[in-house]
């Protein structure tokens, strides 16, 4: 199967960059935006190595290993991309495996 394009200017609002004050070094930074984008593509690559995946939010969080709140922002994130379906009863697949 092809690999999808880079993810766009959408998702790449959950990796965003908080304001850094005049002055702070990179070690004061929260967010490590090189590991934000490869936990995205490791769960997108999760649903695009196995087509037929269909997971709930609490499975994905226990597959992925990381608190319900990331992955629900990064699942969101993924369906607003265009990447995966919600379908009507919560789970989450790939986009050009529903039916």
């Amino acid at each position: 199967m092809q690999k999808p394009p880079p993810p766009d200017t959408r998702l790449a609002k959950i990796i965003e960059i908080p304001f850094k004050p005049l002055g702070a070094t990179l070690s004061t930074e929260r967010r490590d935006t090189g590991t934000r984008w490869a936990l995205i593509h490791r769960i997108w690559d999760e649903f695009d190595e196995m087509p037929g995946t269909s997971l709930t939010l609490p499975q994905a969080s226990k597959l992925f290993g990381i608190p319900i709140e990331v992955c629900d922002r990064i699942l969101v994130s993924l369906v607003k991309d265009g990447r995966l379906h919600r379908t009507k009863d919560g789970r989450f697949r790939l986009q050009s495996f529903v039916a």
